[in-house]
Order: structure tokens, then C-alpha cells, then sequence
């Protein structure tokens, strides 16, 4: 019981911390967008660029801004978006998060609806694909079930490394990379390379925490180390 008091917690909390990166979103957004059209307001309606005019310069460069502006209002829209996705799925229990304590009876009563629907499907005529998909959501589920029994045994504490932290970030179940500064190139090919993707809603490097994410992170932190020695020495 006090595990499933503990997880209503938490998703409380993580919809609370969803809210408020919305909210943040939203705002900025807003801030982009009237920057923009206080921008165009300047600029005469229709009015084109006039090449060899003295006020060129300012017309292109007032462009690009208008642009950028309006870009980045997207943006932010688009992780407002993403933050409100969030929280409809903890209001309305479509996720499963692997921190549940009921994640597996609920991946397993998942299965069991499905099978039941391969059996329909096998009772009339149907598409050859039909019978595939719904083989190949049951060979999901089943292997999520067996990656949330693994995570049960795995321990992982934060580790600092030359430049960094990694960090187990158990909100949205990911293994994460920290850096003091943005990464060379070498480094973003190898964090590529072990299945690390950049998040800009994290502001992180991470893959997802299972065993073969610890393997990666402990192998990336060994170069990172190792190539942080060899400078030094040189």
C-alpha cells in the first residue's frame, strides 16, 4: 500500500513539475511572439526591401529577428505542448511508468486484451497484417515486463566525471549526461554512437535506464576520463 501511495506522490508531483515547465513555456512563447510583432509593427505594410537604400541594412536585420523571433515562439509552444501531453497521460492513465508498482499487472492485463483480440481477429476474415501487429505489441509488452523486473535488481548512483555528472533522472526513467559545457564533436559522436540523445526539454544527453544504459554511461564516462587524462598530460 505505501507503494502506491508513494507513486500517487510522485506523479502528483511530476504533473506539478509538468505545469509549471508549461506554464514557463507558454510564457515565453508569448514574450517571442509580441517581440515579433512589435518588431513588424515598425516596418510599413508591404513594404520591400529597398537595395542601396540607407535603411537596407536595418530592413534585412530587422527580417532575420522577426524570424528568429517567431521561431523560437514556436518552439516553445511546441514544449508546452509536449509538457501538456505529459500530464494528460498521468490524468488519464494511458502511460505506464516502469516506477508503478502496479506497472506490471497493468502491462500484463494489456497482453491479455490483446490476445483476446487475436483471438477475434483469427475468427473472421482479416488482413495479413492484423494478426502481425498485434504479435508484435505482445512481444512489446512482454519484454517491457522483463526490462521492469531487470530495473528491480539494478543499482545506479550519480557519478562525476571530467566535465560533467551523470545522473539518474527517475522522474521520466532515463540515465542522463550532464556537461559543464557543450561537448566537442568527438564527444557528441560518441555519446550518438552508445545511444545518447540531446533532449532541449532536459537540457541533457540520456538514453533510457535499463542495464545496457548503465553499461553505456559507465563506458562513455571511461573515455570521457581517459581522453580528460591524456590532455592534461600533453
Amino acid at each position: 500500500m505505501a507503494g502506491r501511495i508513494d507513486y500517487a506522490e510522485r506523479q502528483e508531483q511530476k504533473k506539478e513539475l509538468y505545469q509549471e515547465r508549461l506554464e514557463q513555456a507558454e510564457q515565453r512563447s508569448q514574450a517571442h511572439y509580441e517581440n515579433q510583432r512589435k518588431i513588424s509593427s515598425a516596418i510599413p505594410m508591404g513594404q520591400p526591401i529597398l537595395t542601396g537604400h540607407h535603411s537596407e541594412k536595418r530592413h534585412r536585420n530587422d527580417l532575420k529577428k522577426i524570424d528568429n523571433e517567431m521561431r523560437k515562439s514556436i518552439q516553445e509552444s511546441e514544449k508546452a505542448d509536449y509538457y501538456r501531453n505529459k500530464i494528460d497521460n498521468i490524468d488519464n492513465g494511458k502511460a505506464i511508468s516502469s516506477d508503478d508498482p502496479q506497472a506490471i499487472e497493468k502491462l500484463q492485463a494489456k497482453i491479455e486484451e490483446l490476445e483476446r483480440a487475436k483471438v477475434e481477429v483469427k475468427a473472421r476474415p482479416h488482413e495479413w497484417y492484423e494478426l502481425q501487429y498485434l504479435n508484435a505489441d505482445i512481444r512489446r509488452l512482454k519484454d517491457r515486463i522483463k526490462e521492469i523486473q531487470e530495473l528491480e535488481e539494478l543499482q545506479f548512483k550519480d557519478v562525476t566525471f571530467n566535465g560533467g555528472k551523470a545522473i539518474l533522472n527517475r522522474e521520466i526513467n532515463r540515465l542522463q549526461l550532464l556537461f559543464d559545457t557543450i561537448p566537442d564533436e568527438e564527444i557528441r559522436t560518441t555519446l550518438k554512437k552508445h545511444g545518447f540523445k540531446w533532449s532541449r526539454y532536459e537540457q541533457a544527453w540520456q538514453r533510457l535506464y535499463n542495464k545496457n544504459g548503465i553499461y553505456a554511461v559507465n563506458y562513455v564516462i571511461k573515455l570521457i576520463n581517459k581522453r580528460g587524462e591524456e590532455n592534461e598530460a600533453s
